[in-house]
């Protein structure tokens, strides 16, 4: 049988320049860099939980990474490195092949490298990444940073990963295009890098999306100590659900589904003519969606009337 050590050296042992001690030791080192905040963050995904286990090793991979460098995105960071700790049921190496495949093509995109972590043996595949990156010093992008009268803007469309896993499911049927289209936003979701290096000094704070519209713009009303209002009608989705958004289904994609790895910010009026130009220098639809206010949590309306009844998003200890 192969061993953890044989896995680690021939699938997770590449190394760059500026790593001084990389894979193989008890820790990493990297030569730091100047007048710049390290940024780092750790996701940990589950078979079962966070995806199915039939599902391409590939994109597994793939999105195990994608989730991580996300975070950084919605900090203004610029991505470096990873460490990948993978507990393992068994050792299928046509599957460890496949996973490293995925983890490395999003590496490459991003110039990010692996440079350390843990391989171990346990009953339930888990896949945890810690993703490290450096953003101008004092200019990190936050959750704490909303002020009243900001508007609240998000990239891309949203919902497209909720459909995507409806679709997966067998609940909802699309037109093969349009199921390419969400099943590829969950499963191979594009960290919005670019954008939030371009937000540094132009929004006031930011999160991604990854639990869900609503909870994630919980999370910065919490931490600012606002109120975000959105309006519905205005939350940008793609043209397939355009007609059937007032569908509850539809609506909770919209609202609560999560996977969406956009990037949902808060900035001045003032910032709006900055904001559609980065926009269009990144061929990236930004669109305004609400507003902060005086209060507490998120409030959602639509046709001009508050909507209640929503799936508010992911929680991993929420039990109904």
């Amino acid at each position: 049988m192969t061993s953890e050590f044989e896995i680690i050296q021939k699938y997770f042992s590449r190394h760059a320049n500026d790593v001084l001690l990389g894979v193989g030791d008890d820790g990493a080192v990297v030569q730091a860099v100047n007048d710049r905040d390290l940024v780092v963050t750790s996701d940990t995904l589950i078979s079962g939980t966070h995806f199915s286990p039939d599902v391409n090793p590939f994109t597994i991979g793939y999105k195990s990474v994608a989730v991580n460098l996300s975070d950084l995105a919605a900090m203004g960071a610029v991505p470096k490195y990873i460490t990948l700790s993978i507990t393992l049921p068994s050792v299928e190496e046509t599957w460890v092949r496949e996973f490293s495949k995925g983890i490395y093509s999003i590496l490459d995109d991003h110039a990010t490298t692996l440079i350390g972590g843990d391989t171990t043996r346990g009953d339930t595949l888990s896949i945890t990444v810690t993703a490290l990156g450096y953003v101008k010093s004092h200019m990190a992008l936050r959750r704490d940073g909303a002020c009243l009268g900001d508007d609240v803007w998000v990239s891309g469309f949203i919902g497209l990963g909720a459909l995507g896993l409806l679709i997966q499911q067998g609940s909802l049927n699309y037109e093969d295009e349009y199921e390419r289209v969400f099943l590829g936003r969950l499963h191979q979701p594009e960290p919005r890098i670019k954008l939030g290096q371009r937000l540094l000094g132009v929004a006031n704070a930011a999160i991604d999306v990854s639990d869900g519209l609503i909870a994630d713009a919980g999370h910065i009303a919490e931490r600012s100590g606002v109120q975000i209002k959105i309006e519905y009608e205005d939350i940008p989705v793609h043209s397939a659900v355009t007609d059937t958004r007032s569908n509850k289904s539809i609506e909770n994609c919209i609202l609560g589904g999560g996977d969406d790895y956009e990037l949902l910010f808060t900035a001045r009026k003032e910032r709006e003519a900055d904001i559609i130009k980065i926009g269009s220098d990144l061929r990236l639809p930004l669109t305004k969606i609400g507003k902060v206010s005086e209060g507490t949590g998120v409030v959602v309306t639509g046709d001009g009337k508050m909507k209640k009844g929503f799936q508010r998003g992911f929680d991993h200890f929420y039990k109904n």
